[in-house]
């Protein structure tokens, strides 16, 4: 039986998740209180399954003028074909340059202008990656994104 690179990717990716999962989760849990029946899913639930560990909160970051500062996000995206991931920034100080982190459909990675402003948001996108967000800030600024 041949294996599909692909199918061989995505297996390695869900064993490492799984692996790091299991790896880190306490020996003996605290007891958890019951979400009531109304709460709907974030888009983080429901995009990536990690809600508890990667809730979709926005981060802070900072750039330089003439130099190009780049900022990661804690948790990963796992991507599938078609998916685009979303980018939003808003500066606090500042009209940053922003470019962001994408990869094409052969989960090679490139970087996507994404405009200067106060605030912005894109689309990008993602294929059949395991990967974290990343931003990269030009110009004096002070800014959050998600």
């Amino acid at each position: 039986m041949k294996i599909s690179y692909k199918l061989a990717t995505g297996a390695v990716a869900l064993v490492s998740a799984a692996a790091l999962s299991g790896a880190t989760a306490p020996a003996i849990a605290a007891p958890q209180t019951k979400a009531p029946q109304s709460a709907a899913p974030t888009a983080t639930e429901t995009t990536i399954g990690l809600a508890a560990s990667c809730p979709s909160k926005w981060k802070k970051a900072g750039g330089v003028p003439g130099k190009w500062s780049t900022a990661k996000d804690q948790c990963s995206i796992f991507g599938r074909p078609g998916y685009k991931a979303v980018y939003q920034w808003s500066a606090t100080r500042g009209k940053p340059c922003i470019q962001v982190l994408g990869f094409d459909s052969k989960g090679r990675d490139k970087w996507h202008k994404a405009g200067c402003g106060k605030t912005g948001a894109i689309k990008v996108p993602w294929g059949n990656v395991a990967a974290n967000k990343m931003i990269k800030i030009k110009g004096a600024s002070l800014l959050e994104w998600r």
